[in-house]
Order: structure tokens, then C-alpha cells, then sequence
């Protein structure tokens, strides 16, 4: 330690009101937590701090724990981690030490900027007693905080749930109404809700959201990326008591008048996976949603390599957009059965606001149903049960859609407006064209890249948007292939009013299990770990 620190509890008799602070520290200090550690510990690592709760009631942070500093986590329980006020540059990082695994009841910043957690085990279900809660909390009035690498459950294993504990006994995962926060490599189990984002600018990155009865992913914010997390597994529909409509993903606007009266701008959704359910004898399950947007408008979003493999009519839909794109995605249907199959669509708001000024291209897809004003319409598959087996390597439980080396969609695809790398990272093109879907073919000698995240840009059919991948280099306009300008709306083809807590309600950004998203653009380390459809071992910690 550079800074010498008086003793925990000295600092809990001074009892000291702090105001915020705007903190920097060119010379960063460790300190050290453990809970088998005795009390009136220095913070040393030879003579630790008892909990992470003691540390903040203490008020260490921006007092003896300053911007720039590591506190690290030995295991055991440290209660929980509730911050307020402060604004540190560069962040305070909360992190497990090497080889441990400290665990935390619920975690929650308020008023505060600048923080990194990483490495924890966050559940109700450590603390003497277990509540329902929101796990990890993040306040509209804070920023720039990483949570990752954390492990979030309601319960470790819940495969004896009925549905009452999955609509009344699961807590949800993470809360996101600040600006600028990143979630990150972090797995998320046995919840109502798993992710949900309100604030804008926020990166949602490689997490993995298994086993939930809600939504798995919320976006309500602007300006964000929603990249490479794998979404799985809904439990409990309407018959089972449950009000919500589930969906993989959720967005939709709010202006002055309310729910469908806003924009959201500028949205990334790429090389996501959600599947509804991955055991077809699964209990408890639910028709999932896959990509639903139903109370536009949604302008500027880029929809790429995601994979949707669900048990309903809505694959990919959107409600109300333009200036965007929806390119190189795989849509099937878990089975043959209503409802579905799922389709891609692209219609008007639900106040007939026509969508306008979108390219869909070089999907495979069950259905499509596109209508509005410019809506460029090329190199699309229709699949079909019978021609499933010819295309993918799985098309059934448990499910890779990974192209056989003979699947027709191989350098099919047009290279206008395509991602430069497919949902595992693979550069594109691997042969003489761009292949359709999510994936390209390619030899088994050939490496993924990190392509890191791009902006958005318009996503629209002037091609200002561009294709996106490590250089985020601009597309070229789009030419060739069909344009629709049938304005209106396929009947029968609507989407839902969701629910929160059990009541019926329109959504809103005050519901804070609603949650809503967005992220911001930053650069991923070259370590991720990517959701795809191949090994889908990164199942459930617990049933």
C-alpha cells in the first residue's frame, strides 16, 4: 500500500457525512477484504478488513480508498455492496482476488461515477435471510460503472421451482438507468428478469442469461450495443399464472404522450443468441418472443448475426422503424407446431406510422412480412421444415446452426451492407460470396477475430450506417433486390402489452424490473468468451 490507513473502525467513530466527490490518484493503492480476517484490520493484506458492507459503512471510499484503487475480495460473505455518491477518474475497482470467490447478498450504486466490480457471487440467497430483489441495481443518477465476470442467481439450483417461485420467489438480475455502464462476461441464472437497460450508452457484452420468467434482455435507452450474449430458457406462460410476455429481447419508445410516442435511436444487436428452450421437455415453459419491438419508433438500429430459436410468430419485429437494417440473421422454430413459424418482420407503428428506409437482407428465415415505405427486400431464405436438415449442422434440440459445408446459403449473400465478421467472429467473406445467416462457412484452420464494437450509424438503406467490424468501415449503398411500399399493417400480427410483478400494465421506464437498454461503445478484450449456437455446454450452474 502506498497510503498508510488507520484502522476500519476508527473510521466508523468518526462518523463522517461526505459530501461527493470528484476524486483522481496518480498513484493507485491496494487494499484487502476478508471476512475470516479479525476485526481492526488495516486493510493490508497481512491484516485485512472484515466485509465490503463494513468498508462502506466505514466510509473508506473516496476518503482512505481513493480513484485509481483495488480493494480485493478474499471469499466469503461480505453482505451487501450499497454505494452513494462519488465520482471517481480512473474508477475504483472492487474485484475477487486470485483464486477466491467472494459473495455479496445484492449490490446497488446511487449517485456515483466510476467503478469496476468483477469476480463476485451476487445472491439474496447467501444473507440469513433471502428477499426478492433486483440484484444489481445502477441509479439513473450514476455512470460509468463495470459490472463483470460475476456470477447473479435468485437461487443456485431451482430445477424443484414450481410456477409460483419462478413469478414470485426469483429475484432479477441487473438494472441499468445510468449512462456510459458496462455489463460483461456475467452469468445470470434462476431470475425473473435478466438484464434490463434504461439509460443510454451502455455496453451489454458476452453474458449469458439462462433459465428466467420474464424478459431476458430490456432496451429502452439510446445509442447502445447489445453483442454476443446468449439468452435461454423461459419458464412459465399465462396458463401458469403469469401475465408477462416473455421475450429474448424487448424495446419500445416513450414520449411526451406516453408508451409508442418516442424514438429510440442508434441500438446495436449483434450476433446475439436466444433460444427459447433447449430441452424439448423442458417444465414450465413458455412461448419467447425473440427479438420484440413493438411500440416503435426505432431509428438507426443495425439487427445483425443474431440467431432466434423460438416457439412463436415473433422472430425479429419491429413496430415502427427506419434508417435501419436487419442483416445476416438465422430465425427457425423449435418445432413444427403453433405457434409459428417465426418470422422477421418489419410494419408500421401501432399508431400507422409507416416504417421507412430499411434493408433486410441476407436472413435465413421461417417467414418474413415487411411493409412501409423503402423497404429493400434481397438475397432472403425462406426455410422451411423440410429444408432445415440441408442447411444447418442441428436444426432441432439442442440445436447448431453452424452451415453445412453443402448448405445453400454458402456465397449466396451480398456483400452490400454486410458484417464484416459472422456471430463467432470469422471474417467474411470465407469463399466467393458472403454466406446468408449468422454464420459463415469456413475451413476448420480458420480463427475468429475480435472485432470489437462499432457504431451504429443510421443503419439505413443510404448506407451511411456502413458494415461493421474492426475497422468500422462505412458500407456502400444499397442496390439490387426488391422494395416494398405497402404501408399497411398485416392483421392478425400484433404485438404485446407486457407485465411486471404480476399486474397488467403498458411498460414503462418507471417499472424498475422493466427495465431498459442500451450500451455504450467500447472495445472488448480479445479474452471473451462468445454465445453461440456451438457448444451450448455454457448451460445453466443450476436447473
Amino acid at each position: 500500500m502506498r497510503r498508510p490507513s488507520s484502522p476500519l473502525f476508527a473510521l466508523v467513530l468518526a462518523g463522517c457525512a461526505l459530501p461527493p466527490l470528484v476524486a483522481t490518484n496518480a498513484n493507485a493503492s491496494e487494499f484487502f477484504v476478508d471476512p475470516a480476517a479479525a476485526a481492526g484490520g488495516d486493510g493490508s493484506s497481512a491484516s485485512p478488513w472484515q466485509t465490503l458492507e463494513q468498508v462502506v459503512s466505514a466510509g473508506a471510499f473516496g476518503t482512505t480508498i481513493q480513484a485509481g484503487d483495488t480493494v480485493w475480495l478474499r471469499s466469503g460473505y461480505h453482505g451487501a455492496f450499497v454505494i452513494k455518491n462519488g465520482d471517481y477518474t480512473p474508477p475504483i475497482t472492487v474485484a475477487a482476488a486470485a483464486g477466491q470467490t467472494p459473495t455479496l447478498g445484492r449490490v446497488s450504486f446511487s449517485a456515483t461515477k466510476g467503478w469496476v466490480l468483477a469476480g463476485a457471487s451476487i445472491s439474496p440467497s447467501y444473507g440469513a435471510t433471502s428477499t426478492v430483489d433486483t440484484l444489481v441495481t445502477i441509479d439513473t443518477s450514476s455512470a460509468r460503472v463495470t459490472v463483470k465476470d460475476c456470477e447473479i442467481f435468485s437461487v443456485k439450483d431451482a430445477s424443484a421451482w414450481g410456477a409460483t417461485e419462478w413469478i414470485n420467489s426469483a429475484s432479477s438480475g441487473i438494472s441499468v438507468r445510468g449512462a456510459g455502464v458496462t455489463i460483461a462476461n456475467n452469468d445470470i441464472t434462476n431470475v425473473r428478469f435478466g438484464i434490463g437497460v434504461d439509460g443510454a450508452d451502455a455496453l451489454i457484452d458476452n453474458n449469458r442469461v439462462v433459465n428466467f420468467s420474464a424478459d431476458g434482455l430490456r432496451g429502452l435507452g439510446d445509442n447502445g450495443v447489445f453483442q454476443y450474449n446468449l439468452v435461454k430458457n423461459v419458464y412459465v406462460s399465462g396458463d401458469d399464472g403469469d401475465d408477462n410476455h416473455d421475450d429474448g429481447f424487448q424495446s419500445w419508445s416513450v414520449g411526451v404522450d406516453g408508451v409508442g410516442t418516442g424514438v429510440v435511436h442508434g441500438v446495436v444487436l449483434r450476433g446475439n443468441v436466444f433460444i427459447n428452450r433447449e430441452d424439448p421437455n423442458q417444465k414450465l415453459t413458455n412461448s419467447m418472443q425473440g427479438i420484440g419491438c413493438f411500440d416503435g419508433m426505432f431509428d438507426g438500429w443495425v439487427v445483425e448475426n443474431n440467431v432466434v430459436i423460438t416457439d412463436h410468430w415473433h422472430g425479429i419485429s419491429f413496430y415502427g422503424m427506419t434508417n435501419s437494417r436487419i442483416v445476416n440473421n438465422t430465425v427457425i422454430d423449435v418445432n413444427d407446431t403453433s405457434p409459428g413459424p417465426p418470422w422477421i418482420m418489419v410494419t408500421a407503428n401501432k399508431d400507422g406510422t409507416p416504417s421507412s428506409n430499411v434493408i433486410v437482407r441476407n436472413n435465413l428465415a421461417t417467414d418474413y412480412d415487411l411493409s412501409g415505405t423503402a423497404i429493400t427486400d434481397d438475397h432472403n431464405t425462406t426455410l422451411t421444415g423440410t429444408t432445415l436438415a440441408t442447411f444447418f449442422v442441428s436444426p432441432t434440440a439442442p440445436f447448431d446452426l453452424h452451415l453445412l459445408p453443402t448448405a445453400p446459403a454458402i456465397d449466396t449473400g451480398s456483400a452490400d451492407q454486410a458484417p464484416l465478421l459472422d456471430a463467432d467472429g470469422i471474417s467474411r467473406p470465407q469463399g466467393g460470396g458472403i454466406d446468408l445467416g449468422a454464420y459463415e462457412w469456413h475451413e476448420p484452420a480458420v480463427v475468429a477475430v475480435d472485432g470489437g464494437t462499432t457504431p451504429a450509424g443510421t443503419g439505413g438503406a443510404s448506407g451511411a450506417g456502413g458494415a461493421t467490424g474492426p475497422s468500422g468501415a462505412g458500407g456502400t449503398p444499397a442496390t439490387g433486390g426488391s422494395t416494398t411500399t405497402n404501408d399497411s399493417n398485416a392483421g392478425g400480427k400484433s404485438g404485446c402489452a407486457c407485465t411486471t410483478g404480476g399486474t397488467t400494465s403498458t411498460p414503462g421506464p418507471s417499472v424498475l424490473l422493466g427495465f431498459g437498454f442500451l450500451l455504450a461503445i467500447r472495445a472488448r478484450g480479445t479474452s471473451r468468451r462468445r454465445a453461440s449456437c456451438r457448444g451450448l455446454g455454457l448451460g445453466p450452474r443450476a436447473g
